[in-house]
């Protein structure tokens, strides 16, 4: 009987070390906060909602968003833009398992994806154009929005805004 009690204690304090050991490697909820942000953004390009993308970037007159000679500075200018990018033919296709999430503080973030831009004008063939995109989150009290976007190289569909 005292076997079975000291295997049961044994056990029971080797699932506790391993859970614990489990919690310290998961990232912290910021980052994992600024990924859900940078996701929910991405989607919502994908599916050219300017709505849930709008609210998602800071509501702030530095805001801004640069793809090649574009640079949209202003909350209003940045959804601007957007609208003008969705007007086109494109989506966005994020290497998650490349992307990187600096806390810079508590309260910023700065991300950077490699993303593929699928974009195809009307009558012609898709294109794709391999950028990165830089990002610099920020906590607010409604929760974590984009500050800044800069895509390099831009594809041709989003620099020509």
């Amino acid at each position: 009987m005292q076997k079975i009690i000291i295997t049961a204690l044994s056990l029971t304090i080797l699932a506790i070390m391993a859970a614990d050991a489990r919690a310290a490697s998961d990232p912290p909820k910021a980052w994992q906060d600024v990924r859900a942000l940078v996701v929910r953004f991405n989607d919502a390009q994908n599916v050219h909602n300017i709505d849930v993308s709008g609210a998602l970037l800071l509501n702030s007159p530095e805001v801004s968003l640069t793809a090649g000679p574009v640079l949209a500075v202003g909350h209003d200018a940045a959804v601007n833009a957007l609208v003008r990018a969705y007007a086109g033919d494109w989506r966005v296709l994020p290497d998650y398992g490349r992307l990187s999430i600096q806390l810079t503080s508590p309260t910023q973030a700065d991300v950077s994806v490699p993303v593929e831009f699928k974009t195809a004008a009307p009558g012609q063939d898709i294109t794709t154009t391999e950028s990165m995109v830089r990002e610099r989150a920020v906590l607010t009290p409604d929760g974590w929005r984009l500050a800044s976007i800069a895509i390099d190289p831009a594809p041709a569909a989003i620099s020509t805004l």
